[in-house]
């Protein structure tokens, strides 16, 4: 939030587009009230899935290191690091970068106090690997996806607790917590799908011309191969992502061709917020701070959380 406050400074931004925050008096474990000082150690993390491994996902990850949580967390995540995602995510160097280390492998390499069982794949891949006994259950979700299918898939581990967090907005400022349970509200409640828009991987077919059924083979990096049979723009294109999996184009920066459609990562500090409301309600509801009904919080950082947001 410090780095919140010196980015409205710093940066240049119209004077009716933030407000400056004199006092950081927000608590992101009982939103809404006196933040106070807790002396308890944070609790043990017990049948918990971290759902994402990107902005929020790994500040999520670096928060439960700084607090020294120990305990068994298993991260699912299909993609891997790469160098426009330094800049943005809490963790990571252009050496892991150039070695397009896998995203759950950071965050495992990360979090030393933590019985880290890394997944990389997709939430849908994951999902079978419970079914099949080789992935604990959890009883507890964090949330930290970008797109709404990957929510509802996240939604289908069926834990007592889903706590997703998102950022959004015009200008990707806004953080917000949904708390969701298996009966309701979920989700599925919270993020409507939309059946009127292209898919992802139809988008990418026409940016990129790959077939779809290559496109389905999102896991394998591409090859000189996958440039048979493309016209000369194509194949321009996708030349330059050669040795790269296919399942991480569609959020590329050079594939957005800096339109308005382009895909824009919020800054760390944003999505470092929004990891902190989802740690905060795992803290709430793991240790009994808070047994009412789901909460949802939503603030734009621009302007800052306050009591009454």
């Amino acid at each position: 939030m410090l780095a919140t406050e010196a980015f409205k400074v710093v940066g240049g931004l119209p004077e009716a587009k933030f407000q400056v925050t004199p006092v950081v008096d927000f608590c992101p474990v009982l939103p809404g009230e006196q933040p106070g000082i807790t002396v308890a150690p944070p609790p043990m993390l017990d049948r918990v899935l971290l759902g994402g491994g990107g902005p929020i996902g790994t500040g999520i990850a670096v928060i439960l290191d700084l607090l020294r949580v120990s305990g068994e967390l298993t991260v699912v995540d299909r993609e891997v690091f790469e160098e426009p995602n330094v800049t943005c995510y809490s963790i990571g160097t252009l050496a892991n970068a150039a070695e397009l280390l896998p995203k759950v492998r950071l965050i495992a390499a990360r979090l030393r106090r933590i019985e880290v069982i890394p997944f990389h794949g997709t939430i849908q891949d994951s999902i079978k690997a419970v079914d099949a006994g080789t992935l604990p259950w959890p009883r507890t979700v964090l949330g930290g996806l970008d797109s709404i299918d990957a929510r509802h898939e996240l939604q289908r581990l069926h834990a007592d607790l889903t706590l997703d967090g998102s950022t959004g907005g015009p200008v990707g400022t806004t953080v917000a917590l949904h708390e969701a349970l298996p009966t309701g509200p979920c989700l599925r409640c919270y993020y409507k799908a939309d059946h009127t828009g292209k898919s992802a991987e139809q988008r990418l077919h026409e940016l990129t011309g790959l077939p779809l059924a290559r496109i389905a083979r999102g896991q394998q990096p591409l090859t000189d191969q996958d440039l048979d049979g493309l016209d000369d723009q194509h194949q321009q294109l996708v030349q330059q992502f050669l040795g790269r999996p296919v399942c991480g184009l569609i959020n590329s920066v050079e594939l957005g061709g800096g339109t308005d459609d382009a895909f824009r990562p919020s800054a760390a500090f944003v999505a470092q917020q929004a990891a902190c409301l989802v740690v905060g309600a795992w803290i709430a509801r793991s240790t009994g701070l808070i047994t009412g009904p789901v909460r949802r919080t939503e603030y734009d950082t621009r302007f800052g959380p306050g009591p009454t947001r």
